[in-house]
């Protein structure tokens, strides 16, 4: 079968490996480093926290790779064993042989990684596009997904605002522009990202092709089949669709929703206020709702 390598070139898979690890640097918890077969191929992970305590898989934004959770780990592994995921297709260590071409490809990749670690359920963590996996395994297989958290997730609620949307489709823009400005633009005035993470993502931005389903809006049946607890985050200066619009959607439809509305807080709202974003999490996967 074919190597769908996210890096055309080795050499650039390199130069993102080591901006990677520079991330991994800023975890503050101890670690392991760990690849799991699968019929579509290598997924790497990033895995911390108690080994007996609950089972919390990390889904991440699109083209950041598991190193996105720097500011969240070292809260959310005092209480779960996590397993940050490097998402097959996107930019990461993960190394497909096989592409995804169906929603439902995401669900057995996932599904595969839970078997191999002897998971008959996970609570679930995702970000952006993470969240959009993370609510396609809700939808599709209820059985597998304990609690559910998102954060900012991509379309799956609200369609992307035009401009955003066709700066998505778009291979690659006719101009350049640095991945710290990217960043900036996704969240609230005045954040600065780490310079770790702005220099991978600028190794991203120069080297990486991702091979993804776009991610779509989920229909009003489709979210009602999301039974488990959920809690929903949202920047209140979110810049892909509107945060109130979409917590009101998320509202009427979801069954069984938290959600709540993070001030000075954008699209990467999990960096830009950590402590808050940690804080609700744990609150909320610690309760007892059900």
């Amino acid at each position: 079968m074919a190597d769908e390598n996210s890096f055309p070139q080795p050499e650039w898979q390199n130069e993102y490996l080591t901006a990677y690890l520079k991330v991994m640097k800023l975890w503050e918890v101890e670690h392991q480093s760990y690849e799991v077969e699968t019929s579509f191929g290598t997924t790497h992970m990033n895995i911390c926290g108690p080994e007996e305590a609950p089972p919390l898989i990390l889904l991440h934004a699109a083209s950041v790779g598991s190193a996105e959770w720097y500011a969240n780990v070292a809260s959310w592994a005092k209480n779960f064993r996590i397993f940050a995921l490097d998402t097959i297709g996107d930019c990461g260590w993960s190394r497909a042989i096989k592409k995804m071409e169906k929603q439902e490809d995401y669900n057995q990749w996932l599904m595969e990684i839970m078997e191999y670690f002897n998971l008959d359920k996970a609570s679930f963590i995702g970000h952006s596009y993470g969240g959009w996996l993370a609510m396609n395994l809700a939808i599709f297989h209820p059985d597998k997904v304990d609690k559910l958290v998102l954060l900012a997730p991509a379309a799956s609620i609200k369609p992307f605002k035009l401009l955003i949307k066709l700066g998505l489709k778009m291979p690659r823009l006719p101009f350049n522009i640095s991945a710290e400005k990217v960043l900036k633009m996704m969240a609230a005035k005045n954040f600065q990202p780490e310079k770790a993470y702005i220099e991978l993502m600028d190794v991203v931005n120069n080297n990486c092709r991702p091979e993804m389903i776009f991610p779509t809006v989920y229909s009003d049946e489709e979210l009602q089949r999301i039974t488990c607890p959920t809690l929903l985050l949202l920047g209140d200066q979110e810049s892909i669709y509107s945060p109130l619009k979409a917590a009101r959607r998320a509202r009427k439809f979801l069954p069984n929703l938290k959600s709540e509305i993070i001030l000075q807080a954008g699209h990467i709202l999990n960096m830009e206020q950590p402590d808050k974003v940690n804080y609700k999490v744990l609150n909320f996967l610690n309760s007892n709702q059900e």
